[in-house]
């Protein structure tokens, strides 16, 4: 288990302090209006510690966040405590833990679609996504980590300091093959206790953007689009950017 999401969770999003997680929520509540779809029952697939469930569930919506990791699902009780329906399951397995046709939109955010390592895995889980929305009810998900675009040999340094807690992560990128890896290491001071952790090592699956668009198709789903960095305006071509994938389900 990576110890992000397990033994460090509480700390998860200190190191993500950055994230402009509203500017995400809005952006997904646009595309709602975009594809006309009336959302009340969302799915929130890999919901982590629950910022976008959160902030959903402030803006009306019924949500059912679903994460693998006990610990980080702890952590998003804390934050968003009964405005959301907290759920252990596994993205691969969908219909083992929520029911099938239930929900407006199915959401899968902060690139965690990239955790299905193979093709074969990320079929299971947009075809899991798919049967979990309602007939017209949408598919988004999005990832920063494209085959082309993954930096190689990359290493990368987040730091926080909240006035009590200080934490600092380093980080190295490989890629191997078809997949990605990323390693971290942690130095984190929690007044009295100091936490030093190496090597927690992420897997991920790469895959082009072509590939992304045509699983979820293959998928069953229809109208599938792809906006990039949150926004409907095209952004420039090249550099790290978060891309969005958009599909409905046929009503």
């Amino acid at each position: 288990m990576h110890v992000l999401y397990g033994e460090l969770a509480r700390y998860y999003d200190k190191f993500y302090w950055w994230k402009d997680y509203s500017k995400e929520v809005d952006f997904v509540i646009e595309l709602f209006n975009h594809y006309r779809v009336n959302v009340h029952d969302i799915l929130e697939v890999a919901c982590g510690t629950g910022s976008h469930t959160k902030l959903l569930a402030s803006r009306g919506f019924r949500v059912t966040g679903l994460d693998i990791n006990g610990e980080m699902l702890r952590v998003a009780e804390e934050k968003v405590g009964r405005r959301a329906r907290l759920v252990k399951g596994d993205m691969r397995d969908l219909g083992a833990a929520v029911p099938e046709e239930s929900y407006d939109a199915v959401l899968c955010l902060f690139s965690s679609i990239c955790y299905n390592r193979t093709f074969g895995e990320l079929t299971k889980s947009v075809r899991g996504m798919r049967m979990s929305a309602r007939p017209g009810g949408l598919v988004v998900f999005d990832t920063h980590f494209l085959r082309r675009t993954f930096l190689d040999g990359y290493r990368g340094e987040d730091i926080f300091d909240d006035g009590n807690i200080m934490g600092a992560r380093l980080s190295v990128s490989k890629r191997r093959g078809h997949q990605g890896e990323i390693s971290f290491n942690y130095l984190i001071y929690d007044k009295p206790r100091t936490v030093l952790l190496r090597n927690d090592v992420h897997h991920f699956g790469l895959f082009d953007r072509d590939e992304l668009a045509r699983c979820m198709r293959a998928s069953g789903l229809e109208k599938v689009q792809v906006f990039r960095e949150w926004a409907f305006e095209k952004t420039s071509p090249g550099g790290f950017k978060d891309f969005i994938f958009v599909g409905r389900r046929p009503p």
